[in-house]
Order: C-alpha cells, then sequence, then structure tokens
C-alpha cells in the first residue's frame, strides 16, 4: 500500500512534469498526457477505498526526525479514499473539459499548475503527519493563486490572485500555530495518535485555543465568513480552474480538516456554537449576495460560499448525536456546482456573456433547448428541488438542525429556512433570466456551434446523471458512500408531514417571494463589508510601505547604514536589558593576559581614526588593514591561532584587491558634506561604535554556565577523528554549512570571472 500512496500522490506532479515537455511540442498531446493524471488517482482511488471502506484505516509511517518525534506519516481510511475519488472522478471532467475549452491556450505551465494543485489536494486528504499537511495545505494556496491570475494582464485576476493568497495564506499560519500547539498536548505531530487521546484532549481545557487556531484556517480555506469574500474574487480564474476549485479541491479542505477533526473536538464546549454560528451566518450572508448578484460566476462563487457554510453548520449542530449524510452532501455539492460553472463556460461562449443583466431581457430557450435542460437540473439541484440529489441534501441539513433544535421553532430552523429560500430565490433568478426573455437574443454575439465543441455540454451532462440517479434513489448513494447508517427510509419526494415538510414548505413559498421581489433587493443599498475593508487595510499597508521605503531607502548609502546600525543598536540594547541589564564591573574577568590588550588596541583605535583622517583611498586601506591586523593579534593572545591566520589572509588579499582597484581610479574629490551633515554621520557612527562596545565588554563579562563548546571538545575525537575541533566542527559537524559557503565563493568567482571576460571582450570589440 506505500506504493498506492506514493502513486496517488505522485501520478499529477510527474504528469505535470511531463506535460511541461510535450506542451512545446503538441498542445494536443499535453491534454491527452494531462488526462492520464486524473484517470491514475482515479484508478487508484479505487482501490484505496476497497481497502479501507469496511476495514481499519492504512497507516504508513515515514520517518523524518524521530529523535524529535516528527514524522512525515501518511494514512487512508473510508474519509480519505472518498475524497481521492471525489478529486479524481472530478478531475478527469474538469481536464478534458479544459481540453477542449481552452484549446491552444492551455500551455504546458497552465497543466502543469493545474496538476500540481490536485496533487496538492490528494496530499491534504492523505497526511497522518500534520507538520505535512500544512505543507500540502500552503502548496494548494501557491497552486490556486497562480492559476487565478494566469492572465496577469488583467486587472482583475491580479487582485483576484493576490486576495486569495493573502486570505488562505494568513488563515494557514493561524492553522500552523493551532497545530503546532495541538501537537504540544497529544504529544505528537500525528492525527492517528490524536484520535487515540481524543477523549483526553477533549477534556483538557487547554485545547480551546489550538481548535480555535486550526478552525480559523479551515474557516478562510473554505471561504466562512468573515472570510468569504475572497472566493468571488477568485470566478477570474478560467473557468475549468473555476469549476475544479469551487467543487472538489481547495474549498472543499477546509470541510475535510473539519470533519477529521469532528470525532476528537464534536464533544468540546467550543464546537457546537463555533461552527454552528459561522456556518449558519455564511449561508445567509452568501446566499443573500448571491441573490444581489449578476455575474454568473460570481452568483455560483457566493452559492459555493453559502453551501459550505451549511456543511459547516451541519457539523455544529451533529456534536450532540451522530454524524450522517455528510458525505452524500459532499457529492451533491461538487456535482451540482462543478456542472454549473462548466455550462456557465459554455453560456459565456455561445452567447458572448455571462451578466444576467444583458441575458435577462433575451429568450435563449428555443435555441439552445438541450443547454437549457442540463442547467435546469444543475439550478433545480442547487435549489434543493424534489427528485434531485440537493432536495436529499437539504432534507438531510433539516434533519440535523431539527434534531439539535430544543424548541419547534429555534434560530437554526429558522436561519435553516432563511438560507434555502435565498438559495432558492437565487437558482430561479439564474435559471429564468437566462432563458426566459421576452426578445429574440442576437446572433452576432457568441461563438457560432460549429466553433464549440460538444464536450463543453457532453462533460456535465456526464455529470449531472449522478444528480438524477441521486434524487430517484438516494439510498444507493447513500449507502455506498455510509453503508453503517440506515438509508432505507429515505423517499425521494418527501418525508412524512412534520417539522421537515414544514421547513421545506416554508422554503419554496419565501423563496418565491424573494425572487418576485428581487429587483427591489438590487435596490439595497450595499454594506461596507470584509471585503471592502480587506481592501483596504491592502491600500494602506502599501502606502505605509511605500512612505516607509522612501524614509530608510531613499538617500543614498549613508542613510542605509544609519537605518542598519540604528536597527543593531537597538537589537544589542533590546538584548541586554531582557537579561538584567550590564553586568556589574569585576563579577568575571577577561583572562589572565587582558593586559596584553592594550598594545593592540592602540593600533585598532589609531588606524580607525586614521582612515578617517587621511584623504587618499589608498591611504584609507591600508589603516583599515592595520585595524583588521590589530585584531588578528587579540585573537593569538586569547589562543585563537586558526582565527588570527584567517584573519591576517584574509586583511592582505583585501588590501592588495583594494589597492590594484584604486590605483586606477581618479582622486577622491573633496568632502562637500556641511556641518550639519558631518556631525549627524559623526553621531551615528559613535553610537554604533559605542553600542558595540559595550556590547562586547558586557560579552566579556558574562559569566557563562559552561564552556563553550565543551560538547564538541568531547566529540571532536571520537566521532571526527580529528584533534583541532575547529576543523573537526568545519568539515564534520557543520559540513553542509562549509560546503554551502564553498559552493557560494565558487559562485562569487564565476560571476568574477565571467565579468572580466566580458569586459576584455568589449574591449578588443572597441580596437576593432
Amino acid at each position: 500500500m506505500p506504493l498506492v500512496f506514493s502513486l496517488i500522490i505522485g501520478a499529477p506532479f510527474l504528469v505535470g512534469g511531463l506535460v511541461l515537455l510535450v506542451a512545446p511540442r503538441s498542445a494536443r498531446g499535453a491534454g491527452l498526457l494531462a488526462l492520464l493524471a486524473p484517470a491514475a488517482v482515479s484508478g487508484l482511488g479505487f482501490v484505496l477505498w476497497r481497502q479501507v471502506a469496511d476495514g481499519p484505516p492504512l497507516l504508513v509511517p515515514v520517518e523524518w526526525l524521530p529523535a524529535l518525534g516528527i514524522n512525515l506519516s501518511l494514512a487512508a481510511d473510508r474519509l480519505s479514499a472518498f475524497f481521492v475519488l471525489l478529486v479524481g472522478l472530478i478531475g478527469i471532467g474538469i481536464v478534458q473539459y479544459a481540453r477542449h475549452y481552452l484549446g491552444p491556450r492551455a500551455s504546458g505551465g497552465w497543466w502543469a499548475l493545474l496538476l500540481g494543485f490536485m496533487g496538492s489536494m490528494l496530499g491534504i486528504v492523505l497526511c497522518d503527519s500534520v507538520l505535512l499537511l500544512f505543507v500540502f495545505w500552503e502548496l494548494t494556496t501557491i497552486f490556486s493563486s497562480l492559476l487565478i491570475g494566469w492572465s496577469f494582464d488583467e486587472g482583475k485576476a491580479r487582485h483576484g490572485a493576490i486576495q486569495a493568497f493573502l486570505v488562505t495564506s494568513g488563515g494557514a499560519l493561524f492553522m500552523l500555530a493551532g497545530l503546532v500547539l495541538m501537537a504540544g498536548l497529544a504529544g505528537s505531530f500525528e492525527l492517528s495518535a490524536w484520535s487515540a487521546r481524543a477523549e483526553r484532549l477533549a477534556a483538557d481545557p487547554r485545547h480551546a485555543l489550538p481548535l480555535v487556531l486550526i478552525l480559523v484556517g479551515a474557516f478562510t480555506k473554505s471561504a466562512q465568513f468573515p472570510f468569504h469574500f475572497w472566493l468571488p474574487g477568485a470566478m477570474a480564474a478560467e473557468t475549468p480552474v473555476s469549476a475544479y476549485l469551487h467543487s472538489a479541491t481547495m474549498v472543499k479542505a477546509g470541510i475535510y480538516l473539519a470533519l477529521r477533526l469532528f470525532p476528537l473536538f464534536a464533544a468540546s464546549p467550543l464546537w457546537a456554537p463555533l461552527l454552528a454560528g459561522v456556518g449558519m451566518a455564511t449561508f445567509v450572508i452568501a446566499g443573500w449576495s448571491a441573490l444581489r448578484s449578476h455575474d454568473l460566476k460570481e452568483v455560483l462563487a457566493y452559492s459555493t460560499s453559502a453551501y459550505l457554510g451549511l456543511l459547516i453548520a451541519s457539523l455544529g449542530y451533529a456534536a450532540g448525536g451522530e454524524l450522517e449524510g455528510e458525505l452524500l452532501n459532499i457529492t451533491n455539492h461538487a456535482v451540482y456546482k462543478s456542472s454549473l460553472f462548466l455550462l456557465v463556460g459554455w453560456i459565456e461562449k455561445r452567447t458572448g456573456t455571462r451578466d444576467l443583466r444583458t441575458l435577462e431581457p433575451e429568450r435563449w430557450l428555443l435555441r439552445f433547448p438541450f443547454a437549457a435542460a442540463l442547467v435546469a437540473v444543475g439550478i433545480f439541484a442547487m435549489a434543493g428541488m424534489p427528485l434531485l440529489l440537493g432536495f436529499v441534501s437539504k432534507e438531510l441539513f433539516f434533519e440535523t438542525v431539527s434534531q439539535a433544535a430544543t424548541s419547534s421553532l429555534s434560530p437554526g430552523m429558522v436561519l435553516a429556512v432563511v438560507g434555502s429560500a435565498l438559495a432558492f430565490a437565487y437558482s430561479l433568478k439564474v435559471f429564468i433570466d437566462i432563458f426566459f426573455g421576452d426578445e429574440q437574443p442576437p446572433t452576432d454575439r457568441g461563438q457560432p456551434r460549429h466553433e464549440v465543441s460538444g464536450w463543453l455540454l457532453a462533460v456535465p451532462a456526464l455529470l449531472l446523471v449522478v444528480q438524477l440517479a441521486g434524487g430517484v434513489a438516494p439510498w444507493a448513494i447513500g449507502r455506498a458512500l455510509e453503508p453503517e447508517h440506515d438509508w432505507a427510509l429515505w423517499p425521494a419526494l418527501w418525508h412524512e408531514a412534520g417539522a421537515l415538510l414544514a421547513m421545506s414548505l416554508a422554503t419554496f413559498a419565501a423563496g418565491g417571494v424573494l425572487f418576485v421581489f428581487r429587483r427591489r433587493i438590487y435596490r439595497v443599498a450595499r454594506l461596507p463589508g470584509a471585503g471592502h475593508l480587506f481592501d483596504g487595510l491592502a491600500h494602506a499597508t502599501l502606502r505605509g510601505a511605500g512612505r516607509l521605503g522612501d524614509a530608510l531607502q531613499a538617500g543614498g548609502h549613508p542613510r542605509y547604514l544609519a537605518v542598519v546600525l540604528f536597527f543593531a543598536v537597538g537589537a544589542m540594547a533590546a538584548a541586554l536589558f531582557w537579561n538584567g541589564g550590564l553586568p556589574a564591573v569585576g563579577e568575571a574577568g577577561w583572562g589572565p593576559e587582558a593586559q596584553l590588550g592594550w598594545l593592540p588596541l592602540v593600533f585598532v583605535g589609531g588606524s580607525a581614526i586614521g582612515a578617517v583622517a587621511l584623504r587618499g583611498r589608498i591611504p584609507k586601506a591600508v589603516m583599515i588593514a592595520i585595524s583588521g591586523y590589530g585584531v588578528a593579534v587579540y585573537y593569538v593572545v586569547y589562543r585563537a591561532p586558526d582565527v588570527a591566520l584567517t584573519q591576517v589572509l584574509v586583511e592582505t588579499i583585501s588590501l592588495v584587491l583594494l589597492v590594484l582597484i584604486f590605483g586606477g581610479m581618479p582622486p577622491l574629490t573633496k568632502d562637500r558634506r556641511g556641518r550639519g551633515q558631518k556631525a549627524w554621520h559623526l553621531a551615528v557612527s559613535g553610537l554604533g561604535g559605542a553600542a558595540m562596545a559595550v556590547f562586547a565588554w558586557s560579552a566579556g563579562l558574562h559569566e557563562a554556565p559552561g564552556r563553550a563548546g565543551e560538547e564538541q571538545l568531547a566529540l571532536g575525537l571520537p566521532q571526527a577523528g580529528g584533534k583541532n575541533v575547529v576543523n573537526d566542527i568545519l568539515v564534520d559537524f557543520r559540513g553542509g554549512d562549509t560546503l554551502g559557503e564553498i559552493t557560494v565563493l565558487a559562485i562569487a568567482a564565476l560571476g568574477v570571472i565571467a565579468l572580466v571576460t566580458a569586459g576584455l571582450y568589449r574591449g578588443r570589440e572597441a580596437v576593432h
């Protein structure tokens, strides 16, 4: 099974790399090759499902830092296998659609990003290590932002990509803090260990903060209030990306994480109010925004956020009982939402627009009857109409809320009806405004039929078969996904007369009223929301950064040095005062040879003054070198001959190079600084020098708890086989750092050779 895990996660990345090689030679071949990734994932997903559907979870331990208890383990259970199948099967439709929707516009880079996005989502659902989960979590953010902003020459695409990246990555930082804190409480960075200690974690009052932090990451990823504003901005992506992001990936990551945490923390007093409150707020607020929107993709984006709120709220209301039907709800949303986004792509190509204000007066029903039938299935599923899987999903939600209600008319039941009524209203609005206008649609707008591939309707049609089958026989899908629940009594039309029937009838009635009066709703002024606040903060941050940059980075080299020195002085002062201030003189000594330090001090101090007082470049360089030689004397006094030798070599080489360079430069001009500027520079330099002197003096007086390097001294001979511990450290204990330094120096040397060679070549060209 470890091979299956590796292939599922690695197949999209591997195929993405191959596509980059094939695309420059054949765009069609690249698309066909890209189709291989979701097909392989789906096939392997069925293998994984058979292994875990009726058996225990599979664990694949992968050691990384075992001494610290940190591994990169993988795991799979029915929930993981379900998401693998969801990502793979929906991915097949998305890739096939994209091949014909984008055509030659689908470059190798675009395919690689899409497949990397797929692989990152698969990594999330197959991780047992929470640290590895975070890595894949951030990869979905990066890949999705690049896909959203693929048309980087468009302002909306850039804005949507930046907004999605900042919101979701910012939430991920909160999540990372929560994961680390929770791992500290559980004593492990693995979800399987958390599950084994679930009762103890839920009973520990310290779990509240990390749980909230983790859920903030889930809420930002799944566009929950007040972070829901980023999802409509993501509609700037190409239609296949929008369909994939809104249905089976990205936004479902937060739902997956909440589902994974449900068995662990459903008993927590924070769980039910937090998830039910945030979910219901999102369900209603995003539904209201969808009803007021006119761009088809924007309506669907807000409706995605609203349905995700429904899923989150279901997890909150189910806290007191058993979670039922959540996988069926996710399947319902993935199928109808991906289909609707793909159909919107077809509508935009054929009609030339996706603006409902343009489409509303036009009657497209007679021209596109088959497309209208497909849109009707997807729209009615979104509205929760009978004989569709969407109706069963809505009834499951109503049942979950009503079972958690303490009265026959609880706030949760009311909000469930209000949110569902809004969904019914904006669903009617989309369908009727597209197909039932009074005017004949124009013939000079949009692409002719022969230019639009039939796959743009065939793919959503195949996906919507699941909606029809699930609506007629919901128990079949329910038993396949969650066989432990009793689905035998689930009807395709209605439950028994009671609260659920009343809630459904109220939903349809209230939704019809909202649809009728939708134009009055359009006239209601929009209130500033979280999106406006985010944009304001972003603009203020950019303006502040610009002003700060103008203040700190404009003014030449002296100002740069002054900024560096001020920050260095501040850091040293903070370190000193944080540790109780300066130690008293005499608490510790500099060593038996301290009196010998006065002689090199004369050389160091005198040469430093000479470097300032002398006029020519070469005399200044000589004075700086003498100061360096004086420092080398200190190394000898304090028994560091190898460091002293290094210092002498560096100073000598530097002096030779500087003399060679300065010899070919014109003499220095007269210092044109005014007295005030000279005084300012003197003050800054004096402050930096005094602070460094005080810091060095404090370090010398500080009595360390033990000799520095005692462990290296003890390990040098037995482990490294050398008596020179400095060499042991450089070559063995931190050999990787030394190799990195050598590599940097080699690259710098190559750069110097290239520059010199280029200069000589230009000189020969000029002569000829």
